[in-house]
């Protein structure tokens, strides 16, 4: 039987993951030079990855007759509006370090026995850092 508590700990995941910077900004449609449109293209393909881990979080805790919470994005995120997304880039690699370590924290805190739990965990948790190294290598940062 699914625990209830681990259940809540990946809704938390999920709504950390759906009301992300990089979810905000990609509904946002920041402005992007037309000499950088590639950044653009990255940040959106970034959100639709991230956007598939939210998909595969909410369908595992649907598949457990869970109630699932999609949260609301952060009200500090209305001031975001009309930036440039290179301005935006450090912010962006920020939110996905807080989300990996958040990750690899809930996979420490949820009940061991749940392997299924775990194995979801560890493959959004992959996903995650690879979205993370990929917008660093573009943004020419640190990971």
């Amino acid at each position: 039987m699914a625990c209830d508590a681990t259940n809540q700990q990946l809704n938390g995941i999920l709504i950390q993951l759906s009301r992300s910077i990089l979810q905000y900004l990609s509904e946002a449609s920041p402005w992007v030079r037309s000499d950088s449109d590639e950044s653009g293209r990255l940040v959106n393909s970034a959100a639709a990855a991230q956007r598939d881990n939210v998909g595969t979080i909410a369908r595992f805790l649907n598949s457990r007759e869970h109630f699932i919470d999609f949260g609301s994005f952060p009200t500090e995120y209305t001031d975001l509006q009309f930036l440039a997304l290179d301005s935006m880039l450090s912010s962006i690699l920020n939110g996905q370090r807080q989300i990996c370590l958040s990750l690899e924290e809930t996979a420490t805190a949820v009940d061991q026995k749940d392997s299924a739990a775990i194995e979801l965990l560890a493959g959004v948790l992959a996903s995650e850092k690879q979205l993370l190294q990929t917008l660093a290598d573009a943004a020419g940062s640190d990971a």
